[in-house]
């Protein structure tokens, strides 16, 4: 019987010493990593105004008046060079990045090659729709422009897949704004 307590006794005192596991706070950025981070998120933002501008003219595209669609085109079109224009810094930032870690140096690559992609569809993006957008091509952006548009969002939306990737091999974790860390939470 005095076995059978020790047993019990020594898997308490296990159990006891297992739950005081201690969740230590994520260590801060260094200051190469959050001016990594700031110049990602704002490139990322940016995409945001290409997302609102499609998302207008898909909304209406059928109902719309020709000076309402050769407007949506134009705003489309602008969209695309703001974002465009924002690809080189980025790029540039991503380059600069110094590790010789092989898992951060292939997603790195990663995203070199992700930025490449967009900068070159933003290009096309900006130039289709400013080809739509003049007068008498009302009626290509509302056959031609939701299709153009949609594939300027899947390839935003395969960028943020790149971007997320390489933010998790940089060990940069994102949250939204106005939200607070949950350390517990992982």
């Amino acid at each position: 019987m005095s076995q059978w307590h020790f047993v019990v006794i020594a898997m308490l005192c296990a159990q006891a010493a297992g739950a005081q596991t201690v969740v230590m706070p994520e260590p801060a950025l260094d200051a190469s990593r959050a001016a990594l981070r700031d110049q990602l998120l704002q490139f990322r933002d940016s995409l945001n105004t290409v997302h609102a501008a499609a998302a207008r003219l898909q909304r209406d595209y059928r109902q719309a008046s020709p000076a309402v669609l050769s407007s949506r085109a134009r705003v489309m079109s602008e969209a695309c060079a703001r974002s465009a224009r924002n690809v080189a810094p980025a790029r540039t930032t991503v380059i600069s990045v110094k590790t010789n870690d092989p898992a951060r140096l292939r997603r790195r690559g990663e995203m070199v090659r992700a930025l490449e992609q967009l900068g070159a569809v933003l290009s096309r993006c900006q130039a289709d729709f400013q080809a739509l957008s003049r007068p008498g091509q009302e009626e290509k952006v509302r056959g031609y422009g939701n299709p153009r548009a949609i594939r300027v969002q899947g390839s935003i939306r395969q960028y943020e897949r790149a971007l997320s990737s390489f933010f998790a091999a940089m060990g940069i974790k994102v949250f939204p704004l106005g939200s607070r860390v949950r350390p517990l939470a992982g």
